[in-house]
């Protein structure tokens, strides 16, 4: 099949998200059929994924935080605990944030994130994964993954509105976390803690 997209409609004025309408031509062996299909997006009408094509910079960074206690060489990773209205409770996450248009490059996104959710300051960044989808049934959201060793801590600057605990949690507490079913965590965050686990093994 081939499918072209013909026309966007912005069903919603919202600052930070909205829905649309992608209205594509579709040809296949019967002829062309007209689709209409439907996406939430943090970009306007000009920048939607569906239009540009340009997967080059993501919207936001997931940050696995690490970090290895001096004395005992152990490792512990920062894990949060933050409401999520979308889901009316509290997620098992780790600390992510969205790209500031005038941020460089995506270091710079990890090392303020970090510092304002969790009040972690860090080094040794590494990218595990460049933009992909997150839900692409659902939306053109590109989130990178970025790896980060904890250095040190200072006090947490949140926003108004973000109800977000921070913690840091051992190996053996990790795995417990895992299978506990209170612990709400979302399918990209297990598999990043399975890797993590593989990782930095005892």
């Amino acid at each position: 099949m081939k499918w072209t997209l013909k026309e966007v409609i912005k069903e919603t004025e919202h600052p930070f998200l909205n829905f649309y309408t992608l209205v594509y031509d579709v040809e296949d062996e019967n002829g062309h059929h007209c689709y209409r299909y439907f996406a939430a997006s943090r970009h306007d009408t000009d920048s939607l994924l569906a239009k540009t094509g340009d997967t080059s910079r993501p919207d936001g960074v997931l940050i696995p935080l690490y970090y290895v206690d001096p004395k005992t060489k152990k490792t512990s990773f920062l894990l949060t605990k933050q409401f999520r209205p979308a889901v009316g409770k509290y997620v098992t996450s780790m600390a992510a944030g969205l790209l500031d248009p005038e941020d460089a490059d995506i270091a710079e996104c990890v090392k303020r994130e970090a510092k304002e959710e969790a009040g972690a300051l860090v080094d040794d960044i590494e990218l595990l994964c460049p933009a992909a989808p997150t839900s692409s049934g659902l939306s053109d959201e590109l989130d990178a993954v970025c790896l980060a060793r904890i250095v040190g801590f200072e006090q947490a600057s949140l926003e108004a509105f973000e109800d977000i605990k921070s913690s840091l949690k051992t190996r053996d507490e990790v795995v417990e976390i895992m299978k506990n079913p209170e612990y709400f965590i979302p399918l990209n965050i297990r598999m990043i803690l399975l890797y993590l686990l593989e990782r930095f093994p005892r």
